[in-house]
């Protein structure tokens, strides 16, 4: 290492002790330029750039210095830095690769195991994480932290009776410990037990008074409750348009926008006038068929596309608190996916999503009061003999959408309506799916399909654009 560079790290050091971030910064791209093997400098461009949030920079830094240094070597320090960056940006591969060296290297270190497990889900590799965690919890058979973790993965695998059995254990063991209660109510909240869910939550406010965790939970599953929804479907389903109307309009602010228009688009168009554009509840205007793939295309990306939904790890049967029924709906399989056909889709999804939502007011207006960040997730559904998708919304989302990869001869018969997607609100419309085409609609209509009566599978990619 030269002089002038061992000058320029110090610099940068003094400079970033001193609080003065920019000059900082300078001496250190200034020690990496003259120096190429500069290994501090870069480093502590790295904790800089950390320190300040611009994790995107502090990953693009990283890779530089693994150019020089095996990643074996790098400084414990400097990968956990790292992995907390890749976290935040979604970048599940440096995260995994990262905490793949620190995971061994602190056995005993309870939250660098369960960042690696949660790394694990999000990437969809449910076993690899079932395997860490059953490994880590022999040396703690005592931390909580590590047995939670093992009833998420589990649940998330479909395995609800040994989710289930982990989190009563943990509820018994540390009777009075907040994590154990809420836990264990979300795990309730999302195969639908919302009654004892609802008792996990004000079991935790009653160990933590006023926990705003807790209390956010509870306002949720009671939300449909609090904010008139309830009762404005019953008006609804007994016709009293002008009730569900006047019930709307009062309720208007409390009301999350996507159901908010849900709830609109159930009414007559002359309902529905007085309350937005009749043209947002348009199935005609409002619905996109895209032919995402040239015919060139199709043979090769769908074949690669059924065999990541096949090996998909989290596809499960009937997969709680989801629409799909006599088929298996995966978790999400496009988020931090490193497969180069899932990553092609993903880009081809974000330009169709950003051109459909470009004339498209009212869904603008929602990303804004929803403070959408143009994020794409997504999931696999398998529909097998009798399988079909139940009626319902995406209230998590602004933009969401179909994509089918693989089809029985039926279902892609347009005088056949086995597997149709069906928007059954006003003017009611019906999709004839195809391969490779994608399907694009407001989050807020409601939609269904017609169960198959094939042998054959059903393979679709849902996806949501926030």
């Amino acid at each position: 290492m030269t002089a002038s560079n061992i000058s320029n790290n110090r610099k940068g050091v003094e400079a970033a002790m001193a609080g003065n971030h920019i000059e900082a910064e300078k001496f250190f791209r200034q020690a990496i330029k003259e120096n190429e093997t500069a290994i501090e400098g870069c480093m502590n461009l790295i904790r800089l750039l950390h320190m300040q949030g611009r994790h995107a920079e502090t990953i693009s830094a990283f890779k530089e210095l693994q150019i020089n240094v095996q990643i074996e070597k790098i400084h414990p320090q400097i990968l956990y830095m790292v992995t907390q960056s890749a976290l935040d940006i979604g970048d599940q591969k440096i995260a995994i690769q990262n905490l793949s060296v620190l995971s061994p290297q602190h056995p005993g270190n309870s939250e660098i195991q369960c960042m690696l497990s949660e790394a694990f889900i999000k990437s969809g590799r449910l076993v690899d994480s079932q395997k860490l965690l059953e490994r880590v919890i022999q040396l703690n058979p005592e931390d909580p932290s590590i047995a939670t973790q093992l009833a998420i993965t589990e649940s998330e695998l479909g395995n609800y009776n040994k989710a289930e059995k982990i989190h009563k254990q943990l509820v018994g063991k540390f009777e009075n410990a907040f994590l154990s209660h809420f836990n264990y109510g979300l795990f309730l909240a999302n195969i639908g037990e919302t009654k004892r869910a609802l008792r996990c939550f004000e079991r935790c406010k009653q160990i933590v008074p006023n926990a705003p965790e807790a209390q956010e939970q509870i306002e949720k599953l009671i939300q449909n409750e609090s904010n008139g929804l309830t009762e404005i479907y019953q008006d609804i389903e007994k016709k009293y348009w002008v009730e569900a109307e006047k019930k709307l309009r009062k309720n208007k602010e409390v009301i999350e926008p996507i159901q908010f228009w849900a709830a609109v688009n159930e009414l007559p168009k002359e309902n529905q006038q007085k309350l937005g554009s009749i043209q947002a509840f348009d199935a005609e205007i409002q619905i996109r068929i895209v032919e995402l793939y040239s015919v060139s295309e199709k043979e090769k990306f769908l074949a690669e596309l059924v065999d990541n939904v096949k090996n998909a790890e989290s596809l499960i049967w009937n997969r709680a608190g989801k629409p799909t029924r006599h088929g298996l709906q995966s978790h999400e399989i496009l988020n931090g996916s490193q497969s180069t056909a899932i990553q092609d889709l993903c880009r081809r999804l974000k330009e169709a999503s950003l051109d459909y939502i470009k004339n498209k007011p009212l869904l603008q207006k929602i990303r804004n009061q929803k403070k959408g960040n143009k994020e794409l997730s997504g999931w696999s559904v398998v529909l097998k003999k009798g399988g079909h998708q139940k009626r319902h919304i995406h209230p998590e989302s602004i933009v969401s959408g179909v994509v089918y990869i693989q089809l029985p001869k039926e279902s892609a018969n347009e005088e056949k309506k086995e597997g149709n997607l069906v928007f059954p609100s006003n003017n009611m419309k019906m999709v004839t799916p195809k391969e490779g085409m994608a399907v694009i609609f407001p989050s807020y209509l409601a939609h269904e399909t017609v169960p198959i009566n094939s042998n054959e599978e059903r393979i679709c990619i849902a996806f949501n654009w926030t």
